[in-house]
């Protein structure tokens, strides 16, 4: 009775693989496949560290350029303090000194 049966969880066509690959073979796929990986991961970590030099780098430009502004605004109020002191209406009634006499000890 057992042997008319049938069984649960049993296939009753094989297939055959048309592939056949042996010890040697999956190894070298497994070398190559661990290669491959290895590679795109070094691509990674390349395009990562330079994106970084290429921040780095826009970094110190930027200090750079913000030092160079500074040192702008500061001329700027220098000049633009200067002209205004000899445009203004108290020193237009200033009278240049002629003769000059320093104090003595």
């Amino acid at each position: 009775m057992s042997s008319t049966r049938m069984r649960r969880n049993r296939n009753f066509v094989r297939t055959t693989s048309m592939v056949q690959s042996g010890p040697i073979t999956v190894s070298v796929m497994l070398i190559t496949l661990g290669v491959l990986l290895s590679l795109l991961y070094l691509n990674q970590i390349s395009k990562s560290s330079t994106f970084n030099f290429d921040v780095r780098r826009l970094e110190q430009k930027e200090d750079g350029l913000r030092s160079v502004k500074e040192k702008l605004e500061i001329d700027s109020a220098r000049l633009q303090s200067i002209s205004t002191i000899r445009g203004s209406a108290v020193v237009s009634k200033m009278v240049p000194v002629e003769n000059v006499t320093y104090a003595q000890k």
